[in-house]
């Protein structure tokens, strides 16, 4: 049973994410300028809003791969756990770029997410040390680990510190949810 709950869970959230870019192209004005915009306090909202919305269908089919699998993964480690480490990601990551993120830039997409469940679900073992976190701790740092690898390169029109910092903040997550009764 949790497993079909996890996975409508997710395919859920992944429908919102390509319904958001739909009704951005049938309306008038781009959604995408509510994206997070480094060191103005205008854009704070940004910080929630930015992982929702995506340059183009590319941008979206991308993310919309991994974040499938990555939060599918971590629903079935624990739901509970996995919606209070996306809380730290998205707010933790969202402020450190808003911060120090480039000024006049824009950015979108669910790609500090993804890299915050890397970090999160690398580092869970680590600070659980239980042997099911420590195991899914393997998994993923063997098929997402070169994921990281992007963190040592700039990419013109990808948002590094949002990789970066959504990393960071998902290894801040496992490290903060390390105590959580489960």
């Amino acid at each position: 049973m949790k497993i079909r709950q996890n996975l409508e869970i997710v395919t859920i959230i992944v429908a919102i994410l390509w319904l958001v870019h739909i009704v951005n192209l049938a309306l008038p004005i781009d959604l995408r300028l509510y994206g997070l915009r480094p060191q103005h306090l205008g854009s704070l909202w940004g910080i929630l809003l930015s992982p929702f919305l995506h340059a183009d269908f590319r941008h979206l089919m991308a993310n919309s791969g991994a974040l499938f699998v990555l939060l599918y993964v971590s629903l079935l480690y624990n739901r509970k756990l996995t919606f209070k480490a996306l809380i730290i990601i998205v707010l933790v990551s969202g402020v450190l770029v808003w911060v120090f993120g480039k000024r006049d830039t824009i950015h979108i997409g669910a790609s500090g997410v993804i890299f915050g469940l890397i970090g999160f679900l690398m580092f869970l073992g680590l600070f659980r040390r239980e042997w099911t976190a420590f195991l899914t701790s393997i998994a993923i740092s063997i098929l997402y680990g070169g994921a990281l690898f992007s963190l040592l390169i700039y990419i013109p029109g990808t948002s590094w510190t949002g990789h970066f910092f959504g990393f960071i903040s998902g290894v801040l997550a496992a490290y903060w949810t390390k105590n959580k009764r489960i």
